[in-house]
């Protein structure tokens, strides 16, 4: 960048300059605000002078001059300012002068403020690489400026108010007008004409309220040099009035909510409501609602006062609520189950102002129901129903408040017999089995009672009555009564039990040799026969179901085996197999009957078989030799031990003898079948049904525990063998087997027999001679009762582990006992175990114990573990704890 700097002589003076201009090159140009000078010269301002006068809205021609350089060549500028208030503050009048110029024509705008201290500055803008003027502003005066003769300005004018009635106001207007006059205007109106800048309303009035304005004028020349002002507003407010008032009373309904109203006038209102006297929070508006009233909370005299602007404040006239309130049920009613014929009542308890009462039943009210409690003398069932009481506050009630409440609706129900819902059935019954009949009624806390022909079943007091075993005694009509509250009862229709036995056939089918041509007729009958199916060759014949089959002519296709399938509920039974054979007698052949259709083997013990040897089982009773080609036999426990060699031919009329064993696995009923194939050509196979049942006689216990035995001592223990079967048995053989057999000894002489029904004991004795668990295996053997064994245990116990009672300090306390006995113990005893053992060395009662402190004490009832009372006799009581046992004899008298 180019600097142009001026000329200057060859001296100190001229170096410092340059310098200086130089260091200006360093720095950013100054705004107006923050103006420098280097102060090399002045501006002198030469126009105006100090003491001439001036006119506003006059042309001033300020001059000038700069002692030192043109600043036009340097791109300088020059500003002018005017102070009217002696240099305080300076105000522009124009900048960016031009750096040649030396005068400058200035309209003195008919604003300024006349003064006599009135200041001109010129003063530098430094070009733009300058950052100050290089000479010091200039500055001329004082002179004065006149006002002139123009139309006045006006400063400020009286701003809108509200003025209360009575109260004064003063309008303010503020001009440049040194003598003058001001015509003060209401609505353009005038109201009058001074020399005061001011015009006060000593007592503001509502008529008072308008728009206001002020003509100045200058007495220079009024008719040119005035002004109007700007208007503002008068507001004449009043202090408030109430314009509606609250009514002196209301009522209000409990738990309602209302609203207390007052209405007023007046600028600024503020309300706030009161209630006997004291102010409510927040209750600061024309409208005080009161929410959920309650006589705490509402009843009262209530009053609003109301502040506005002015004063004074008004107070509206005082209304009383009063809370029209409810009763209160504080105890409700509850149901009611009654017994018919007896006396009772519902009631209920409230509280409230002159509370009456009416009761409700089943929506309409109970004549005379009128009272806090609604009795039945004699209930009878017309009273069943649903109630309830509406209890009434009886007090004024002009806003129709609910006055009134309603308890719970409760049910009043007198008892009802029961109600049979399901009778017994009458039923077939099978001998040996078990019955069941089933009542089902309807009612509530019912009992029942069971009765047969008429008289009552002693212990048959369920809805269900099961007769086991069935005998011929059970049959009979059977009927139940269940008995409810109050004694009603119902009573269901009769069932009639028919005892049946499994059919027993009393006539049997019998085998025809026919001739084509011939008729056929089959014939079974027997006792409690309830269907009857006939088969041929083990085929349902269809429509066959009575107890005679017939074939009016046979023909070759109506030979085979027949028989006739009979059964109740309580089983089923074959008849024997009939062999119809039918011939053609111009055609020889073999016909294969067996001389029986079934083979029962009977009841054979468990532990043993059994064999039978059918002769002549096989038969050919045609007119041709029989080719037997094959026998079978299932399942595996039945054999053929002898039989012919097949094939086998038998001429006509001659037979075959075979014998079978049965070997059954399991107990109970076994059946079998053998099969004979031949080449008859009627009849080419037939069967041979095979049975037997696979029985124990007797029954015992499957286990017998000796408990602890001291090992210097022994304990005998019976087991009791019951003969369940109908005939006599004999034990001939008892044997123990096992890992401690040697402690184990039968003492029973053998063999034993025990007649049917009865029973007999195999005694054992346990000598444990050593401590701890001993088992073994006793097996029973009988040839006529059947094989059995069962479980032996015992402990052993060293006889130093045994402690009298008397010598522990534990006693009983009744001994002999009947109910129960106490056990005390002397010293601090810890956890125990308890048994209590019968003379023969059965456990019948063991429980345990946490421990019991010195002087406390245990309680055994008499009782064993199923809870039945045991029998009179000597026990002992076995007590365990730590490592030690004590024994307490105790005697039962009962």
């Amino acid at each position: 960048m180019t600097q142009f700097l001026p000329q200057w002589v060859d001296n100190a003076k001229s170096w410092a300059i340059t310098l200086m201009a130089l260091v200006a090159l360093l720095v950013v140009a100054p705004d107006a605000s923050s103006q420098c000078y280097y102060g090399w010269g002045y501006d002198n301002v030469t126009s105006p002078s100090a003491g001439e006068q001036y006119t506003r809205n006059t042309t001033m021609t300020i001059n000038w001059y700069g002692t030192y350089y043109t600043i036009g060549n340097y791109g300088g500028k020059y500003m002018i300012e005017y102070s009217s208030d002696g240099q305080y503050t300076w105000n522009l009048i124009a900048t960016n002068i031009d750096g040649y110029a030396q005068s400058y024509n200035w309209l003195i705008p008919a604003t300024v403020t006349p003064g006599s201290d009135w200041y001109i500055r010129v003063s530098e803008v430094p070009g733009p690489s300058w950052s100050c003027g290089f000479s010091n502003p200039g500055v001329s005066g004082p002179f004065t400026v006149l006002k002139g003769c123009f139309p006045p300005t006006i400063f400020s004018t009286p701003s809108s108010r509200a003025v209360c009635v009575g109260q004064s106001t003063t309008f303010t207007v503020i001009s440049d007008v040194e003598t003058g006059t001001y015509e003060w205007r209401k609505d353009g109106v005038t109201l009058t004409t001074s020399k005061s800048n001011s015009y006060t309303i000593p007592s503001v009035q509502l008529s008072s309220a308008g728009l206001y304005d002020v003509i100045v004028r200058d007495d220079c020349d009024p008719a040119f040099a005035n002004t109007v002002s700007a208007s503002w507003e008068l507001q004449a407010i009043l202090p408030p009035a109430i314009t509606q008032q609250m009514p002196a009373t209301r009522g209000i309904c409990e738990n309602a909510n209302d609203t207390l109203r007052i209405r007023a006038t007046g600028a600024g209102r503020t309300f706030q409501w009161r209630r006997n006297g004291v102010a409510i929070a927040g209750a600061v508006d024309s409208n005080y609602v009161i929410t959920n009233a309650t006589t705490a909370t509402a009843d009262g005299s209530y009053t609003c006062t109301v502040t506005g602007t002015c004063t004074p404040p008004a107070v509206s006239t005082a209304c009383v609520i009063t809370v029209v309130g409810r009763p209160r049920v504080t105890v409700e009613p509850t149901d009611l189950d009654i017994c018919p014929g007896t006396a009772g009542s519902i009631s209920v308890t409230a509280v409230g102002t002159n509370v009456v009462y009416q009761w409700i039943k089943d929506g309409q009210p109970v004549p005379n129901g009128f009272g806090a409690t609604l009795n039945f003398p004699s209930y009878d069932y017309a009273s069943n129903g649903q109630y309830y009481c509406l209890v009434t506050s009886n007090v004024p009630n002009p806003n129709n408040c609910q006055v009134s409440v309603q308890t719970a609706t409760v049910r009043v129900s007198g008892f009802r017999a029961p109600v049979v819902k399901d009778s017994p059935d009458t039923t077939d019954a099978c001998v040996g089995s078990a019955v069941t009949l089933l009542s089902e009624f309807q009612g509530s806390g019912l009992t029942y009672q069971w009765f047969k022909n008429g008289a009552v079943i002693p212990n048959a007091g369920s809805n269900s009555l099961t007769i086991s075993p069935v005998t011929a005694a059970t049959a009979g009509d059977y009927y139940a009564t269940a008995t409810g509250v109050c004694g009603l009862s119902a009573t269901t229709g009769s069932a009639r039990i028919t005892v049946l036995a499994k059919p027993k056939l009393t006539v049997e089918p019998k085998g025809a040799a026919l001739t084509v041509g011939d008729r056929l007729e089959l014939t079974v009958a027997g006792t409690d026969v309830r269907s009857i199916q006939w088969t041929k060759n083990d085929k349902p014949i269809s429509g066959a179901t009575s107890t005679t089959y017939v074939v009016e002519k046979v023909g070759r296709g109506d030979a085979g085996y027949y028989n006739a399938l009979v059964r109740n509920d309580c089983g089923g039974v074959s008849s024997a197999y009939a062999n119809v054979s039918v011939v053609d007698p111009a055609i020889p052949e073999p016909i294969l009957e067996l001389s029986t259709p079934s083979v029962d083997f009977g009841e054979i013990p468990v532990g043993y078989d059994k064999t039978l040897q059918l002769n002549g089982l096989i038969k050919n009773v045609g007119t041709a030799p029989l080719l037997v080609s094959g026998l079978t036999i299932t399942p595996s426990e039945f054999t053929i031990t002898n039989g012919p060699t097949l094939p086998l031919t038998l001429a006509p009329g001659t037979s075959t003898d075979v014998t079978l064993k049965a070997s059954p696995t399991t107990k109970g009923a076994l059946t079998g079948t053998m099969n004979i194939a031949s080449n008859s050509p009627s009849n080419p196979s037939a069967s041979l049904a095979l049975s037997a049942a696979y029985v124990l006689r007797y029954d015992h216990a499957a286990t017998e525990d000796f408990d602890t035995v001291l090992t210097d001592t022994t304990r005998d223990r019976c087991i009791v063998v019951t003969n369940t079967s109908t005939m006599d048995i004999t034990i001939e053989q008892v044997t123990v087997t096992g890992a401690n057999a040697g402690q184990f000894t039968v003492t029973t002489t053998l063999p034993l027999t025990i007649a049917a029904g009865q029973s007999a004991d195999i005694c054992v004795t346990f000598a444990p001679g050593s401590a701890g668990s001993k088992t073994a295996s006793l097996t029973i053997r009988s040839s006529n009762g059947g094989n059995s064994s069962l479980s032996l245990s015992g402990v052993g116990e060293t006889p130093g582990g045994v402690v009298d009672a008397a010598e522990a300090g534990i006693t009983a306390w009744p001994n002999p006992m009947t109910d129960r006995v106490e056990v005390r113990f002397a010293k601090n005893t810890p956890a125990m175990e308890v048994s209590v053992v019968s003379s023969t060395g059965r456990t019948v009662a063991s429980f345990s114990h946490d421990g019991v402190d010195a002087g406390g004490t245990i309680r055994w009832n008499g009782r064993d573990a199923s809870g039945a009372a045991v029998a009179s006799g000597s026990y002992t009581m076995v007590i365990r704890y730590g490592g030690s046992a004590v024994s307490l004899p105790i005697t039962v008298i009962r």
